[in-house]
């Protein structure tokens, strides 16, 4: 017997459970499959920040920011429990690749394209010393506070896939897809706990997109790269504040504190292996330890790590390094007769919202 939906979903992150969320608000019946649990990938394993994205100015990326921040201003209104606004400081040392002037003008147009009204500032070092006692204050040149936003981001997800249930959306966990069989007319899925029929197929399995598209012959426009974010976690708080620091190589990192813990992270490692074979391995663990005790004054051992997790991130592959690559999303959408099928390419746990809205614009109101 096959069951027959408006709308097959195959992921249930956080922008999979929010499609399904606004799909089914327009009076759409929809289905979400998901292999593992709601939000087992990069949903959860993220630096749990709801940003802008401050460094995406300097790749003058000013679309995506304005549209993160308006993403930002609005989980912060519907979702206060969850999303919360921060203080963040950003030290400036003397061999920091950003020199203050950038910095100050990169944080006006941060603050500019802000909803939340608060401005950047800048500190003196002993107002921030006097507050940091664990950082180290050789070579310190300034200090600016800003204001983002942060959440738990497992939490997150789940409110948004509970609401997508209350809306009328249908979420199958731990379902195993065996086939995927399109002809002019109809999509089959064939799983683990049932078969539907469908004309309208929405890959929204993040990291895995590509490999999905391969493994059930679905058309595709793009393809990935797949980045590795790394995170460790300590057992204590190091800082009361969030901190965003350079390594050596002058990437971005970051200390951030959380109930009572610190989250340091993240790397950017480009993986070729298949999604569920990527593990966290030594050399992730020291890079964080190195980096992070450049700055602090007791260095942390590998003892201190009470947790490590890791999350892949999918970019839109380019020609550029895989730092430089856009963070933009992109909606590759087909036409197979009287089917179509929707990747989901790209796309951060801030701007699920604009995300969601613009799938749904495709796929409806058009």
């Amino acid at each position: 017997m096959q069951v027959r939906y408006d709308a097959v979903i195959l992921g249930a992150g956080i922008n999979g459970v929010a499609i399904a969320k606004n799909l089914a608000s327009t009076g759409k019946k929809v289905l979400v499959i998901e292999k593992n649990h709601i939000a087992s990938g990069a949903s959860s394993h993220s630096s749990k920040l709801i940003h802008g994205g401050l460094r995406y100015l300097e790749h003058f990326e000013f679309s995506l920011v304005r549209e993160a921040l308006q993403d930002q201003e609005y989980l912060l209104q519907t979702y206060p429990d969850l999303v919360k606004l921060h203080s963040f400081y950003l030290p400036i040392y003397k061999n920091s690749k950003r020199p203050v002037w950038m910095i100050r003008i990169g944080l006006w147009l941060y603050s500019f394209f802000a909803k939340h009204g608060h401005k950047a500032i800048e500190l003196s070092k002993e107002d921030f010393l006097r507050e940091f006692k664990s950082i180290k204050e050789e070579n310190l040149k300034g200090i600016f506070k800003y204001f983002d936003g942060k959440t738990d981001d497992y939490a997150l997800t789940k409110k948004i896939a509970q609401e997508a249930k209350e809306t009328g959306a249908e979420i199958l966990e731990q379902t195993e897809i065996k086939t995927v069989l399109t002809d002019d007319e109809i999509i089959k899925i064939q799983t683990s706990k049932g078969n539907f029929e469908t004309n309208l197929l929405i890959n929204v399995t993040g990291a895995w997109v590509d490999e999905t598209n391969e493994k059930y012959n679905l058309p595709s426009s793009y393809t990935i790269e797949k980045l590795s974010g790394i995170h460790i976690v300590i057992d204590k708080a190091l800082v009361p504040h969030p901190l965003i620091l350079e390594t050596a190589s002058k990437r971005i990192f970051f200390i951030i504190p959380d109930t009572g813990r610190t989250i340091i992270g993240t790397t950017e490692r480009s993986e070729e292996s298949k999604i569920d074979d990527i593990k966290v391995n030594n050399e992730d663990v020291e890079y964080l330890l190195r980096e992070s005790n450049r700055y602090l004054k007791t260095e942390l051992k590998r003892e201190d790590i009470k947790e490590v997790y890791i999350g892949t991130r999918p970019i839109i592959k380019s020609q550029k390094h895989p730092s430089q690559m856009s963070r933009e999303y992109k909606l590759d959408l087909h036409h197979l007769g009287e089917n179509r099928v929707l990747n989901v390419y790209g796309g951060k746990l801030t701007t699920f919202p604009s995300l969601a809205r613009r799938a749904v614009d495709i796929l409806v109101k058009r």
